[in-house]
């Protein structure tokens, strides 16, 4: 059985198709029902990322890379940072108490030389950071409990996402939403995804987010047909895929959209 569920704020709908673990030959069984995002909801921009997510290990020193030259995002899973030290004038730091993340930049007089961090958690957690200042755009590094710790397989990489009451599905639609709006990691993969292929439309990978053991691919879909065609969800859904949303429903000739495709390890 599937569920479509349509996600909506204002005129930005978005629709996921979630496939649960039983099938039902080739028979297609929908129910409607909808949830409403806290933003609207935007196709990305291409740009180049600097998301990083890093496996807590407390009795190593981590090693990463950030920017020279504008503020760098540090989160933990699940987590909130409360105390971050390290030598007096390397760094600055600014703090958000609502989420518990730092953002921090080295010093003019530091420069490129590296910063030697230690931070210390809510839960106790403490980590060592040797953070090397490079000529990037401004990095996130994203620090996450080793997966055995995970209360779920699909408990995302941004702090304050608690998914231990909820259903798998629930857990599904946090993740896409998290996706859609932005808010995950973007991960680098070794190898292309296999090709995806839809009559009348050319599709193209961009990239992927992480959230636990969990993968939201994004593909541009482009009209490659000289009339407007209507995007139906079940011509886009191929074995192995958990989830779909689309960013557009109808598209114009030559016009192009987003879809975002949930996929286990």
């Amino acid at each position: 059985m599937s569920y479509l569920l349509k996600v909506s704020k204002k005129l930005f709908p978005v629709v996921l198709l979630i496939a649960s673990s039983v099938a039902f030959g080739e028979k297609l069984e929908v129910a409607a029902t909808s949830i409403t995002i806290p933003d609207p909801i935007q196709e990305p921009k291409r740009q180049h990322s600097n998301s990083h997510v890093l496996t807590i290990t407390e009795n190593k020193r981590l090693e990463a890379s950030i920017a020279l030259d504008a503020m760098n995002r540090l989160a933990v899973v699940n987590d909130r940072i409360v105390n971050i030290f390290g030598d007096e004038g390397t760094f600055v730091v600014q703090t958000d108490e609502h989420t518990g993340q730092v953002f921090i930049k080295p010093t003019a007089e530091n420069g490129d030389k590296p910063l030697s961090i230690t931070l210390i958690t809510e839960n106790g957690v403490t980590q060592d950071l040797t953070l090397n200042p490079t000529k990037l755009t401004a990095t996130t590094l994203i620090l996450k409990p080793s997966q055995a710790k995970y209360n779920s397989p699909a408990e995302g990489l941004l702090p304050g996402f608690a998914a231990r009451n909820q259903t798998l599905q629930d857990q599904w639609i946090q993740v896409m939403k998290q996706a859609v709006l932005g808010e995950l990691a973007v991960v680098e993969t070794r190898m292309l995804p296999k090709a995806r292929k839809v009559t009348g439309f050319n599709l193209g990978y961009e990239k992927s987010y992480q959230a636990g053991s969990l993968f939201v691919q994004v593909w541009t879909i482009k009209n490659s047909s000289k009339v407007p065609q209507e995007l139906q969800e079940q011509s886009f859904f191929k074995d192995g895929d958990l989830a779909l949303s689309l960013a557009k429903r109808l598209l114009q000739p030559n016009e192009k959209t987003f879809v975002y495709v949930l996929r286990d390890v």
